[in-house]
């Protein structure tokens, strides 16, 4: 062996890294540090939205239409397709829009 040489494996010399091997060394402990604080981060964070849920939403409160009927209407039949509602009374036929909660169309069958 050379005596020059720095990485001597013998007795006599100590083995000595070199100054960019231990910068790299350096960074690698840090970034194994870095990456176990975030993977405890991340546990941290999953733990803490299975204990902290937002609460449900409350049902919207019920809706109610007056469809403009007398008092003493006589409602024959009434037929939903989808979001529309159709009303037979003894002289009209009623359309609603079940989403909007509107009157669509009235059809009077006479006087």
């Amino acid at each position: 062996m050379n005596t020059s040489d720095p990485l001597q494996t013998g007795d006599a010399a100590p083995l000595e890294i070199p100054a960019s091997a231990r910068r790299l060394l350096r960074l690698v402990y840090i970034m194994g540090v870095v990456l176990v604080l975030l993977f405890l981060t991340l546990i941290a964070g999953i733990i803490w939205k299975a204990n902290h849920r937002a609460p449900p939403a409350p049902e919207p409160a019920a809706q109610t239409l007056d469809l403009g009927l007398p008092p003493a209407a006589d409602i024959r039949a009434a037929s939903l397709d989808g979001d529309r509602l159709l009303v037979i009374t003894a002289r009209q036929v009623i359309v609603v829009d079940i989403r909007k909660n509107t009157v669509i169309s009235r059809v009077s069958a006479g006087p």
